[in-house]
């Protein structure tokens, strides 16, 4: 399972892991939280914020197709202002609730997300990566939610690995990044990196991001780089399923 706060942040870091495991066999899902309405539309203020998230929403499903993603959720929470929905209890308890209630009903084995840093800074990235990892420690714990869980009938459900997105040093010094998470992972993406620019093309209103997305291509060659968190900064994968395929 791959959750992300925006429309097209699943295809910068990971899409080619993505598309990897899913060609591999893997049961791939992808969370969006947000639809995308405080973004350009290629390059331009958009007006009609509405009409921007409805056309977003489409590109994403779009996108995710072009992945092979087999199931794909998207929430309205707003984007440009997670902090704020993070700020106040009930609509953080909401918001975490929305992804254990995923984490359950399609009980993934590995979960990626952002790093602490957000990539760049972005503020809606760092609150999901804090979501994330609060939601998959309580998704295994039957008194988390319980109510909606007898409700709904759904299984307790704890992901064995947990990853955030990371960088190499290239990448870090090409984007001027702040320092990622360590690298415990290097995934080989060979065969499939056009995914990146496959699924993007999907994103039709974000040729302003074109530019960002080659600069990282460039820099990432053939492989795409992730830290599993709680690891030894020492350990060395080459597999995000390392551990769960023995």
């Amino acid at each position: 399972m791959v959750v992300m706060p925006h429309p097209d942040d699943e295809c910068f870091a990971s899409a080619s892991t993505i598309a990897r495991y899913a060609a591999e066999g893997a049961t791939v899902s992808l969370v969006t939280m947000t639809r995308g309405g405080a973004g350009l539309w290629n390059g331009r203020a958009s007006g009609d914020l509405r009409r921007l998230t409805d056309v977003r929403e489409d590109e994403l499903r779009a996108a995710a197709d072009a992945l092979s993603v087999a199931f794909t959720e998207v929430f309205d929470y707003p984007d440009g202002a997670l902090e704020k929905v993070e700020e106040v209890e009930e609509t953080r308890k909401r918001f975490i609730g929305d992804i254990v209630r995923c984490l359950r009903v399609h009980r993934p084995q590995v979960v990626l997300t952002f790093g602490p840093e957000g990539v760049y800074g972005h503020p809606d990235h760092k609150v999901v990566s804090r979501i994330v990892v609060q939601a998959c420690a309580e998704s295994g714990d039957p008194s988390a939610y319980e109510l909606e869980r007898l409700a709904t009938g759904l299984a307790p459900w704890s992901p064995t690995k947990l990853y955030f997105q990371s960088a190499t040093t290239q990448t870090v010094d090409i984007l001027k990044l702040p320092a990622p998470p360590p690298i415990t992972t290097r995934v080989s993406i060979t065969g499939f990196e056009d995914a990146k620019t496959r699924a993007f093309a999907a994103h039709r209103t974000q040729t302003q991001e074109w530019e960002p997305l080659r600069k990282m291509i460039a820099s990432m060659g053939s492989v795409e780089v992730f830290s599993l968190v709680g690891a030894s900064p020492a350990l060395s994968e080459d597999d995000l399923f390392a551990g769960i395929r023995d």
